[in-house]
């Protein structure tokens, strides 16, 4: 009777992984596949981290947008401040008699 290497259980038919070549029964595996609950794992893992890596890469880009948005906004609020500075100063300069209307 042939045993399952992923279980170690003698079972009735075992199929060989198209990845490792290890021997797995139907419960340790997808036969349809072709392919070991080891192998199936390791790929759902990869196919995590490159998920992952994607998510990561996106949030980078975003943080990277809206960085550069607050430093626009905050460019803006500069001039407004020295507009503002400016103006200050103007009202607060002594007029000559020309100047006073």
């Amino acid at each position: 009777m042939p045993r399952c290497a992923i279980c170690y259980e003698n079972v009735d038919k075992v199929y060989t992984c198209k990845v490792c070549g290890a021997q797995f029964c139907a419960e340790c595996g997808d036969p349809k596949r072709g392919v070991c609950e080891l192998c199936i794992t390791e790929a759902d893992k990869e196919l995590d981290e490159e998920e992952d890596t994607e998510e990561l890469e996106e949030e980078e880009e975003e943080d990277e947008e809206e960085d550069e948005e607050l430093e626009e906004e905050d460019e803006f609020k500069e001039e407004e401040e020295e507009d503002e500075d400016k103006a200050d100063r103007r009202r607060r300069t002594p007029k000559t008699r020309y100047q006073v209307r």
